[in-house]
């Protein structure tokens, strides 16, 4: 009875991780297969592997061209919503002035505002400003709805921070600025790691904001430029279909792997730190 409580939770957690895995599983062999495997063998490997279906959704398409406006879009965003946002959370949190938590209860109101309601203001804000068909048209929005995220979360850790190590710091003669980039931004470089992850990730698969705002050709980040890729190929050939989702899929799930290994070492750091 005990051996099967204990397999019990095993099994569940077998079952769970597979459910998440084959859907990548049957992505990879979709864009493996050619047309007439793809019906006959559906769910199966592939009998013969046909790289083919890549190289003709790389010629029909510029998604090296996408990749990049996305990648621009993704590094941007992260790094400003993070800069901005770990100063406004240590403001909030190590600060002592009058209007901290109206701040911070002003900054968590843009929690509950969807994205999608704010595309007609937001699209005659860019149009007014003049920036209506450059990359900042979405670069600054994004920065917009990921700030509210990114200092709540960051004021959470850092108000578990010992108030001695900024005391310290004074000591040693460090002035606001100096105490926040040499002593506390290190220190939060879980949240920070978490952050970057969490931002991209949002960023690269963002849509409604990227048709309305980044529609121009030479502005489309990658979920619009597979919109017009699907509707220009139909459903007739999986496989390509299937391949350029694993292209663009691939640097999103290298940068997690990554930004996953980094955020384990940083708490780990932070718990001896502490």
């Amino acid at each position: 009875m005990r051996k099967a409580k204990k397999w019990i939770p095993a099994a569940l957690l077998i079952i769970t991780g597979a459910s998440f895995i084959y859907p990548l599983y049957w992505m990879i062999t979709m864009s493996l297969k050619n047309a007439g495997e793809i019906y006959t063998n559906p769910f199966g490997f592939p009998k013969l592997w046909d790289l083919n279906n890549y190289a003709e959704a790389l010629a029909s398409h510029p998604f090296f061209k996408y990749m990049y406006n996305s990648l621009v879009y993704t590094v941007c965003t992260a790094v400003i919503t993070v800069l901005i946002g770990s100063m406004l959370a240590f403001a909030v949190s190590r600060m002592n002035w009058r209007y901290a938590k109206a701040a911070l209860t002003y900054i968590t109101m843009g929690l509950i505002i969807p994205a999608q309601v704010t595309l007609i203001p937001l699209y005659k804000m860019v149009d007014s400003m003049g920036i209506k068909e450059t990359k900042l048209a979405l670069i600054l929005p994004y920065v917009a709805f990921q700030l509210a995220s990114c200092v709540l979360m960051l004021n959470a850790f850092l108000r578990g921070i010992p108030h001695e190590l900024e005391e310290a710091a004074c000591l040693d003669g460090c002035n606001v600025y100096q105490c926040f980039f040499r002593v506390i931004f290190p220190v939060v470089k879980p949240a920070l790691a978490t952050q970057i992850v969490l931002i991209s990730i949002h960023v690269w698969n963002e849509f409604p904001l990227a048709l309305v705002l980044g529609a121009k050709e030479n502005m489309r980040p990658l979920t619009v430029g597979l919109l017009d890729f699907f509707v220009s190929i139909g459903s007739a050939d999986w496989g390509i279909i299937g391949a350029a989702m694993i292209m663009t899929s691939i640097p999103i799930c290298i940068l997690y792997c990554i930004g996953n290994k980094q955020i384990e070492n940083a708490l780990t750091a932070g718990a001896v730190l502490k």
